[in-house]
């Protein structure tokens, strides 16, 4: 029996899913990377600092970190260096257990998409070393929109690859970000976050 805060309820013709956080537990993986990605530019990555900011997509993260410590550095060679970072750091990532069984359920039942703020390289990536990747019909990513979430252009585009109105899809998310990403694309969305144990402020 599936945890009824999770579950959808019907009416509903597909399942969206947002990846770290959600899908999988890439918190630890993720910070890593970019600490050791920052150190190049002798910068200490502060965890409380950036915990706080793990909904944001790479691009608005590094903005604020600028604003907060008043270094400047190379957006894309940070970016490069934590893609290279989170790949060494992948195998120890894990699934949350209750989304995924909530995947599992549905997977050949209604179509299945994940929309994530990450890359595409890192998400394919957690998707593949969990094991999770048969089970989505797509998987769309920062990479492949416009804006990021908040902006809700990962989500609006998993619909249209359903083929599915966002009207009839519910999102699963983690972050405020991601929620207000969703809900801006006409999704319902279900926070997993008491589910996981987690603050409903993060």
């Amino acid at each position: 029996m599936l945890d009824f805060p999770l579950h959808p309820a019907p009416p509903y013709a597909a399942l969206v899913f947002d990846c770290d956080g959600t899908l999988v537990d890439t918190t630890a993986a993720n910070e890593g990377a970019w600490r050791t990605a920052l150190a190049e530019w002798e910068i200490d990555l502060d965890s409380g600092w950036y915990r706080a900011r793990t909904g944001l997509p790479g691009d608005l993260l590094m903005t604020e970190l600028k604003a907060e410590t008043g270094r400047e550095f190379d957006d894309a060679a940070v970016r490069a260096a934590a893609q290279d970072a989170y790949s060494r750091l992948v195998d120890t990532v894990e699934p949350h257990a209750a989304v995924v069984a909530v995947a599992r359920a549905h997977h050949g039942q209604v179509p299945m998409a994940v929309a994530s703020g990450g890359s595409r390289r890192g998400v394919e990536e957690s998707l593949r070393v969990t094991g999770l990747r048969p089970l989505f019909d797509a998987v769309i990513t920062r990479d492949d929109v416009r804006y990021g979430k908040p902006a809700p252009d990962v989500y609006v585009l998993a619909a249209e690859k359903l083929n599915v109105a966002p009207a009839h899809c519910v999102a699963y998310e983690d972050t405020d970000e991601g929620i207000a990403a969703a809900r801006a694309a006409g999704m319902r969305v279900i926070d997993v976050r008491p589910s996981l144990g987690r603050d409903l402020t993060r």
